[in-house]
């Protein structure tokens, strides 16, 4: 289906005679992945019931032989499923899965304190003054929105007299911080738009796709490491040159296209200023990722330069430029092998529902 030059296949799982949502891909491949995935996270979903993940410390889902990357991507498929279960599923218009999850210690899976799909930005003359639009509603940018609301609600309850029941602590400026034992993070189920994405795709088969060890970002081209910003209302992004021009209110609403930053980048920028973002910053020092856990599309080398190694190309100068406490952040990257099909060995071949 769809046109000679941009293709659409759709793909159904069919497990021991049940059939499992369809979903629609630009290649055979990538549908064969994604219908597999569809019916592996409605069975995980349908495994737990849906109080555990009520306000609870979740601290193992039954997957053998699954790593604690695995675990994180199905507690945010399962936790996206939960909440959707009385919506019917033509109408949830998932494709981009994204989600930010607080751990307390070593101890357990954590608890998914924020949520978001989608993958489209709106178009210029869509802009509105009276904050009734969300410019961009790329998932990981949405679950990013969530978890600012969740600082803002875990900040209003905080009580010095009691600063065991609070994630914050004093720190020595006199702002908060997050407590040591308390981590952050971010699942996103394929590589973010930008940076991240720009490689040819066989990479994520070859044998740096675990990626073990520390960071080894690959800059294979000049395209790569470089500014990007999202096609508007589509999909896809576009380097930014130097010469791209401010934009403005005016230009924008007589057509000039509106220019929002690749979620790569947005994800580059919480690497060094934190999650928080700039109001939060008056009252907590920096809050940064632990780990990123990646569906498909993963590739160590090009996500590490993405989202952190970039700034530190030209060894310790831009770091040496930033005030303390912030920092160049590297977090913990790797795959979610389960999307990879490492543990579940679904058919080869994914029968059609025609």
């Amino acid at each position: 289906m769809g046109l000679p030059h941009d293709p659409k296949f759709i793909f159904q799982a069919k497990v021991g005679g049940r059939w499992f949502p369809a979903v629609t891909a630009h290649s055979k491949k990538q549908g064969k992945q994604e219908a597999a995935d569809a019916a592996l996270r409605v069975l995980i979903g349908e495994t737990e019931k849906s109080e555990h993940l009520e306000g609870m410390t979740v601290t193992e889902l039954p997957v053998s032989g699954s790593t604690l990357h695995d675990q994180i991507a199905m507690l945010s498929h399962q936790r996206f499923n939960t909440l959707t279960a009385r919506i019917q599923h033509s109408l949830l218009g998932r494709k981009i899965l994204a989600a930010i999850i607080m751990r307390r210690g070593q101890e357990g899976l954590g608890v998914v304190v924020s949520i978001g799909t989608g993958n489209r930005c709106v178009k210029g003359e869509e802009l509105s003054l009276k904050g009734e639009t969300v410019n961009d509603c790329h998932a990981e940018i949405i679950s990013r929105r969530g978890f600012i609301r969740f600082l803002y609600s875990e900040l209003m309850k905080y009580d010095p007299s009691a600063p065991e029941d609070s994630i914050f602590e004093p720190a020595d400026d006199g702002r908060l911080k997050i407590k040591d034992d308390i981590t952050f993070h971010l699942y996103i189920s394929t590589a973010p738009c930008g940076d991240g994405a720009l490689f040819d795709k066989s990479c994520s088969d070859q044998a740096n796709t675990v990626g073990e060890g520390p960071h080894q970002p690959l800059f294979e081209n000049p395209k790569q490491g470089k500014l990007r910003t999202k096609v508007e209302n589509g999909e896809g992004t576009i380097p930014v040159e130097s010469s791209d021009i401010v934009p403005t209110w005016d230009g924008i609403q007589h057509g000039e296209r509106l220019r929002t930053m690749s979620c790569s980048d947005k994800i580059l920028r919480w690497n060094v200023l934190g999650l928080q973002g700039a109001l939060l910053s008056h009252f907590l020092q920096p809050v940064y990722l632990r780990s990123v856990t990646l569906g498909y599309l993963y590739s160590q080398g090009h996500l590490t330069r993405a989202i952190c190694c970039r700034m530190s190309r030209d060894g310790s100068t831009f770091q040496a430029g930033l005030l303390e406490p912030y920092f160049v952040n590297h977090p913990e990257v790797r795959p979610d092998s389960l999307a990879l099909g490492t543990l579940l060995p679904f058919p080869k071949h994914v029968p059609l529902p025609f």
